[in-house]
């Protein structure tokens, strides 16, 4: 189970955690700014698709992080204060409580009654419905960015796809494709672990400052030619659209700590696993609220790469 003690007790970081699923399931949210209580909502536009034509709902969510109180502290109706007005000042016609514990009863039935009398659908998110949550395939790699401890026991997740030699997979914060030459043979998950290991010793520019001007190498795919016992295994280099040149490491460096076209393992006489990285460089607007670093447009152009082992280059 994840341990939401891990997150600050002021908040910041699980109100974070809350915006970040919704945007990995491509829900257009906004900060609402800090609220009375030192706290910030979110608003959540949902669009749905009726017979005849889309239907948008705008949801106010409020998160309450308690989970570092005395007592695994539940949210009361005190907490969240009149949230059918604050609904009503941004034209809100959905609400959702977001916590780290739990609602009380009492709050669980102001809810209810609130969404008959006030026609406002109310939701709630308690500790485990957001482990549900984070535990699915798109927002499996936020379990290893907020909370480090707990990841340990949440390293990899595969899921089956359309394709009997494709799979997706979750390991740590990385989403990415794996398959083969033949059906039902993926790449080993060992040889993966070593390779994003030897994308994390690179040493790529890091702001020290401001984290939005980091660059980021994210594996996205991984091709298994069980035949020659070897692998294509394509990585994105993100960086800032607007990054100085000379912030940007060049790919024959990059080549110089992969060892593209080298065995993955070598014991000094003999190498095998032969490995080719695939390196696309790719400018991102990277302070933008819908920035994020396994976007589906990092992935969908390139599916038949993926499959295939080809370049993105041909």
């Amino acid at each position: 189970m994840l341990d939401f003690k891990e997150l600050p007790k002021d908040g910041v970081l699980f109100e974070q955690l809350i915006r970040e699923i919704f945007l990995k399931n491509e829900f257009e949210t906004h900060w609402t700014g800090v609220g009375p209580d030192g706290g910030r909502d979110l608003i959540v536009t949902e669009i749905l698709e009726g017979k005849l034509s889309k239907i948008e709902r705008k949801w106010l969510v409020s998160c309450k992080h308690f989970a570092n109180a005395k007592k695994n502290k539940s949210v009361s109706a005190t907490d969240i204060g009149d949230f059918s007005s604050d609904c009503n000042a941004v034209g809100a016609t959905g609400f959702i409580l977001a916590c780290s514990t739990q609602p009380s009863a009492a709050l669980v039935k102001r809810l209810e009654e609130t969404a008959i009398e006030k026609k406002i659908k109310t939701i709630f998110w308690d500790s485990i419905e957001i482990e549900k949550r984070l535990t699915s395939l798109k927002c499996f790699g936020l379990i290893h960015t907020f909370f480090p401890r707990s990841a340990k026991n949440y390293l990899w997740q595969i899921y089956n796809t359309y394709s009997p030699s494709l799979w997706s997979a979750n390991y740590k914060n990385y989403f990415l494709y794996m398959s083969s030459r033949d059906a039902n043979t993926y790449p080993e998950l060992r040889d993966i672990e070593t390779m994003v290991a030897k994308l994390e010793e690179i040493p790529i520019y890091k702001d020290e400052e401001y984290s939005w001007n980091n660059h980021y190498l994210r594996i996205r795919a991984v091709y298994y030619d069980d035949k020659h016992d070897s692998y294509s295994t394509f990585i994105d280099y993100i960086f800032p659209h607007n990054e100085k040149k000379e912030n940007i490491m060049p790919l024959n460096e990059i080549n110089k700590f992969l060892q593209n076209g080298q065995g993955l393992y070598s014991d000094g006489e003999s190498m095998w696993k032969l490995t080719s990285w695939d390196i696309r460089y790719v400018p991102a607007l990277t302070t933008s609220d819908h920035f994020h670093l396994d976007h589906k447009n990092y992935y969908i152009p390139f599916m038949k790469n993926f499959e295939t082992g080809s370049s993105r280059s041909t």
